[in-house]
Parts: structure tokens; sequence; C-alpha cells
């Protein structure tokens, strides 16, 4: 049989080269075609679950840190390497998922030199960028001892001190902030997750909670590299037949390894700052007399209850409890527990809380799940090279393991083939990259999606006369009353439809914007090749058995035996002069596409707002919320205007299917 290590790489390699196949489209299509987030609800499982979770899980680098550097508590220095490389790996699966979560990757350089000193997620992008770059500098002598690199080594421990109390405050910072981003919105977020103490517990339940993490990572090394090590003596029978003389033979047959003191310590002070983040949201629940909500019975409820169960209470039942205190299996589960629910609590206060004002359910699609997890994946094969080629736990589980033969190379006991042909990772991993990354090209292919639910809806009259039109083209809710007649007075009469109107169906004065951008995020091509052919046919008067076939030279005028391509048709107006409207169209303008829906009317409609609100000395007339109603403050709420990046917009990239 093969080794529990090398199915758990298998499996991960299928993660990661999924990922990888996810993250190709979504770089190339956008976050519009490859995902399922809309701007009613903006941020996904990339930004929350990776990020956001992922930064919070990660805590026990500067945790631990704390505990070892400030508080001198030595009896956690074995933890220190291991609680830096799951800081190291977790801020930068973080960051990764992060480049690919944000509209324009290829800005991802902005920050650095493009300042926003208001912005939380300005002082979070620096902190959780220079963390990173202290974990790096934190988990650097591991690579330098294994290089010999003494004196560089040396260096790098005289500094350690320095470099640790850095991290601590650039990680205590950033945790905060990170709450303090969510109280920018108090309109949006459900009450049971809205709370001026939202920095408080999100830094208390990060620190809890990555501690317990730390004590998970400790067991999921044993279980695979090293079981005695916490929990305990493999063969009983063995132990005890090895026992010297004057050894106590019911401390020999006791549960747990030689680690459980170090880890039932961490995991005590873990559970006490889980006790107070409890104590804090059960006193916040009933100063805000929010207890009701609490025994509603709706969804949202029972998302707070299983988080509070998950984080807090089952971890502190099952660490302090004289029945389970001390016991390898309890505590295992208590640590899987605290990381569940802190992931839990991240995900209820990015994205669910959020459901209920924006009036639609997000689920992420496929490619979401695929890079999200492809990322983690990438992150987990990272953490076990680094444990098997650099001394990042105690270096006795080798020998250990080499003495119980615990490695087994076979891959598969019933055919000598495979276990010659698949020996080597290397084998291994192509034919999985074989398997897997034509397998989810074509499950995650963004052009076999179903992208009925994109679908322009045209603009509906509000009355009769249709003076005010209803403008709400994915039926998302975040919709514009535009009043039409106003707009179409105040700007010239009936000279100036060709503002908006700029292009025309042949016979027609006033297309509707729908009947060319026909989808919301994507170009739609509003040439038929087909139809040209018999129209031109017949107004040619051409005869023969097959007309259209004759019709090419009156488009493609080039000569030369010249390819019949779009670059070699005459222009469009030529024929269609009378089509295009009031509006002076381009040289050379490319009619065979329309742009977006979202494209079309963020274009006319911003850039005239925010040239007339210049004009009038109105900044505010560009916002998000002149036009959309459903993004305007409630009544009572003192918060300024939402305002919305267009995030659709800017994910879509704005490509045609041939990819230019």
């Amino acid at each position: 049989m093969r080794s529990r290590i090398s199915n758990l790489k298998d499996i991960l390699w299928v993660l990661a080269f999924a990922g990888l196949v996810a993250g190709g489209f979504r770089l190339w299509y956008g976050l519009g075609a490859t995902t399922n987030l809309t701007d009613a609800v903006p941020w996904g499982l990339w930004k929350i679950l990776n990020m956001v979770a992922g930064v919070a899980i990660s805590t026990a680098g500067f945790t631990v840190g704390f505990l070892v550097y400030v508080l001198k508590l030595e009896r956690f220095r074995p933890l220190m390497k291991p609680a830096i490389l799951v800081a190291f790996l977790g801020y930068g699966c973080s960051c990764l998922a992060l480049l690919f979560d944000i509209g324009l990757p290829h800005r991802f350089w902005h920050p650095f030199i493009l300042w926003n000193e208001h912005s939380f997620l300005f002082e979070v992008f620096w902190c959780v960028t220079l963390y990173f770059t202290v974990t790096a500098i934190e988990l650097a002598p591991l690579v330098f001892e294994k290089l010999r690199a003494e004196k560089v080594t040396r260096f790098l421990h005289r500094i350690a001190f320095g470099v640790v109390v850095v991290g601590i405050s650039l990680s205590s910072l950033h945790h905060s902030s990170l709450g303090s981003l969510f109280l920018v919105t108090p309109q949006r977020l459900h009450p049971l997750w809205y709370t001026p103490l939202l920095p408080l517990l999100f830094i208390l339940s990060a620190m809890g909670a990555g501690m317990m993490f730390v004590v998970l990572i400790r067991f999921l090394h044993a279980y695979l590299y090293d079981p005695d090590a916490v929990l305990g003596p493999s063969h009983l029978k063995r132990q005890l037949l090895l026992l010297r003389p004057g050894e106590d033979r019911a401390a020999a047959t006791r549960p747990g390894g030689r680690d459980m003191p170090m880890l039932t310590a961490l995991a005590s002070i873990a559970t006490g700052i889980l006790g107070v983040y409890l104590v804090l949201q059960l006193f916040e629940l009933g100063r805000s007399g929010l207890w009701a909500a609490l025994v509603a019975g709706t969804w949202e409820s029972w998302l707070f209850a299983a988080e509070i169960l998950l984080t807090a209470v089952i971890p502190i039942l099952l660490v302090w409890l004289p029945g389970t205190r001390g016991l390898p299996q309890p505590l295992g589960y208590a640590a899987l527990s605290a990381s569940a629910g802190l992931a839990l609590n991240r995900v209820n206060v990015g994205i669910f809380g959020y459901f209920r004002d924006a009036g639609v359910v997000y689920f992420p699609s496929l490619a979401e799940w695929a890079l999200s997890l492809g990322v983690v994946a990438a992150a987990g094969l990272a953490f076990l090279a680094f444990v098997e080629n650099f001394p990042v736990f105690e270096e006795g589980w080798k020998e250990r393991r080499r003495a119980a033969r615990l490695s087994c190379a076979s891959f598969d006991s019933f055919s000598r083939v495979w276990e010659t042909a698949l020996r080597g990772g290397v084998e291994r991993v192509s034919l999985i990259a074989v398997l897997v990354i034509p397998f989810s090209w074509a499950v995650m292919y963004p052009s076999y999606r179903d992208d009925t639910a994109a679908a322009v809806r045209p603009a509906a009259g509000i009355d009769v006369a249709r003076t005010t039109l209803l403008i709400d083209g994915n039926q998302s809710g975040v919709r514009t009353e535009f009043p039409h007649a106003e707009h179409r007075e105040r700007l010239g009469g009936d000279s100036s439809c060709g503002e908006c109107h700029h292009l025309s169906l042949p016979g027609d004065e006033t297309t509707p914007c729908s009947r060319c951008h026909g989808h919301l995020v994507r170009p739609t091509r509003i040439f038929e090749h087909q139809h040209h052919r018999r129209v031109v046919a017949e107004e040619e008067g051409l005869g023969g058995w097959i007309p259209e076939n004759r019709t090419c030279t009156v488009c493609h005028t080039g000569t030369g035996g010249a390819a019949k391509t779009a670059a070699t048709a005459k222009p469009c107006l030529e024929c269609h002069e009378e089509d295009r409207g009031w509006a002076e169209a381009e040289e050379g303008a490319d009619l065979a596409w329309a742009v977006s829906y979202m494209e079309a009317m963020h274009t006319n409609c911003v850039t005239c707002h925010e040239e007339e609100g210049e004009r009038q000395d109105r900044p505010t007339l560009g916002d998000c919320a002149t036009c959309h109603s459903s993004l305007t403050p409630r009544e009572g709420t003192a918060a300024a205007p939402l305002v919305l990046a267009g995030r659709s917009q800017q994910g879509a990239a704005a490509r045609k299917p041939d990819g230019s």
C-alpha cells in the first residue's frame, strides 16, 4: 500500500493543477466570466476565505513569537519554526489569491506609489506586505543553515528579536484594521455581526484560533510523519517490553506523546483568549438587544450560533473538561473546531452577512472553488516540501520513520507495472497533470457556462408614457430609475437623442440599448454575416443557384486575391449612413461589436455626470448612488453614499471570443 503522505500529495497536486487552470481562465476572461460575483455582492470566496480568513488563521507567527521572544516561554520554542512557516505560507497564498481577486491584476503595484492614507485597505495592504516580508526574514535562517551560510545565519539570529517585534506590531495592526473595514457598512451588514467591537473581536479570534491552528499543524505532521510525538507509542506491547528497571509502567502506558504537555499548554492559552472573545460576543448581544435575533430561527442565526460553537465553546470544553484535558484526540478536535470556526466567522462577516440587504444569494462558481482550493493546495505542497527538506520540526522523526518503516514506495499492490512506472514523484505528478488539466479545462471553460442570467433585460417604463424608465439589466436589485423625458428636454429635445442612441437598426430611429448591448459584462457581436449575404443578394439582384456566394465582392472590395476578412471589408457606414442615428461615428470604428451593457451605460452616464458635476461643483454627481437608488443609505443612517467600483465591468475584460 502507498503511504498516507503520497496519497495526500496526489490529492494536493490534483487541486493545484485544477486551480492553475482556473487562474488562467480568470486572468484571460476576467472576473465576470469566471465568477458569480455581482455589484450587490462584490467580495467573494477568494478575498474573504483565502485572504481575510487565511491571514487570520496564519497569525501563529506573531502569537507564538510573542510567547517565545517577549514573554520568554521557552517551552514553546519547538513550535516557533512551524508557526513562522505557517505564517509565511498563509500570508503568501493570501496575497496570491488577492492578486486574482482584484479587477486589474496588472496594477497590483499601485498601492506602493499611489497612496490613499484614508483607506483601511491601504493600511491592510502595507501591513500584510510588510509582515509577509518579515516572515520571509524569520524563515530565512532555515534555508541558510541548509546552505551552510554560517555568517548570514548568525546575523539573522542576532536580529531575530527585533524582526519578531516588528512582525507582532504589523500583524496586530492589520487584523484590527480588517475588522474596522466592515464598520463602514452599518446599513448593509446583518446586525448579528455588525458591532463597533469588530476590530477587537477580529484580533482576539485571530490570536486564539491562530494558536490552535499551530496545534492542528503539529497533529497533522505527527499523523503523517511521526505519530509517536503526539499520539504516544504505536506499539504498546513493544514499549512495555523495552522498559528499563525503575521506569514507571503507568507513565509509559499513559495516552499521548512527548509533545502533548507543550501542545496542551498552548491550547490552554489559546482557549483563554477565545474565552474572552466569547464573553465579548455575549456581552455585545445583550447590549444591543439581539438575543431575539439569535433565537429567531433564521439562517443567519443558525450560522452565528455555529460560528460561536465552533470557534469558542467546543474548543474550551474539549481543552478544559477533566475527562478530555491532555488527551490527543480531543485536543486535535478542539484545534480543528477553532480553525474552522474562525474561517466561518470571516465568511459570515464578509459574505453571508450581506445577503439579506443585497437581496441576492452568492454561490461561488466552479472556477472560484478550484482556484481557492488550488491556492491552499499549493501552500500545502510547499509546507510538506519545507518539512521534508528543512529542520522545521525536531529532526528525530526521520530516523523513527525509517525504523518504523512507514515509507512505502509501491504505487499499486495489484500491478507491478504501476509500481515500476510511477515509483518517482516526477512521474506521478506528470500523470496527474496530464489527466487533471484537460478535464479541468473542459468543465471550467467560461464559454461553456450558462450565461442566461447575465443576458440583459430591456428597460421597462414605470409609467404609461415611458417618461421614466426602470433600468435593471441583470435583475440583481442594483437598479436605476432613469427620468428619460427629463434628460431629453434638458439636453436639447429630440436633437439630443444621438447622445445615447448613437446607432440604430435599419428603419429605426432610437434602437434600445439592450438590442445591441445584449450581454451584461461581455461584448456582443451585432454583425450577422449570413443575414448580410442574403440581403445584399436581394438588393443587388444577384442570380444563380446560390446567389449569396456572389455577394462577397460587394463588401470585400480588396484586389489582388486578398483574403476576405473583416480587415479587407469596406466601412459599414458606406451602406449604413442613414442608420447611424444623430451621432457622428468614429472613422474606422468597429461596428461589428457592441461593448457590454454595463460598459455602455457607465461610459455614457458616469462620464457625463462627472463633467456636469465638475461644472456645477457637485463632486458626488458621478457617484453610483446618484443613479442607483438601492445604494443610497437607508433613512436614519449617517453613512455616506456607498460608491462601488463597477467590479463586474472591470472583471469581465471586454474581450472578443477571438481573443482581441
